[in-house]
């Protein structure tokens, strides 16, 4: 008749060992039956995980942009604009003409007649004419004015195009990931009745 017998603690464990020895000899036996065991294995399980983490943070950064500069070209009086007047004289011309040089007038003239008498008479004097030169204006005296248009020379002279700038630049956050294998379940064994 078969009876199991249970045991605890160190007893257990040396029974145990005991099992395992009279396992292997019963194997070595040809062992058969509910007396026989084998020992079983199992490997812990791991899985990788990922894990990212901040590598640098975000920086800001300040960069001078120097001011730019060119040349124009543009035009500098020189001599402004004149107005210059041309006097012109007057022109003269000489012309004759008829003028009276005394005018008629009356005289008492006494005389004598074919008898003898003396005879007294008013006589009329003619006006007396005569030719003189004399000199008038043709045309009167004129000014006329004449424009002098203003003088330009092209010169450069030097521009600032843009003033100087302080760029501030961003730079943005550096992540970084690792993997590491992380233990899901450890490892086992154990004892479990050997079926042959």
């Amino acid at each position: 008749m078969l009876r199991k017998v249970f045991v605890s603690g160190l007893a257990g464990s040396a029974l145990a060992a005991g099992l395992l020895l009279g396992a292997q000899g019963a194997q070595a036996a040809d062992c058969s039956g509910a007396a026989c065991y084998k020992l079983v294995k199992k490997p812990a399980l791991y899985r990788t995980v990922s894990k990212t983490y901040l590598a640098r943070p975000a920086q800001t950064q300040a960069r001078i942009v120097p001011a730019e500069y060119g040349y124009v070209t543009e035009n500098v009086l020189v001599q402004p604009a004149q107005t210059i007047p041309h006097h012109r004289p007057a022109t003269y011309s000489s012309v004759s003409e008829k003028v009276m040089i005394s005018p008629p007038t009356q005289r008492w003239e006494v005389s004598r007649d074919m008898f003898g008498n003396t005879v007294g008479c008013w006589v009329e004097v003619p006006a007396q004419y005569g030719y003189r030169q004399r000199t008038v204006e043709v045309s009167p005296p004129t000014v006329e004015y004449e424009t002098v248009a203003a003088v330009y020379v092209p010169r450069q002279r030097q521009v600032m195009l843009r003033p100087t700038q302080v760029v501030r630049e961003t730079i943005p956050p550096v992540y970084e990931t690792v993997q590491r294998q992380v233990m899901v379940s450890p490892g086992a064994s154990f004892w479990e009745p050997a079926r042959y």
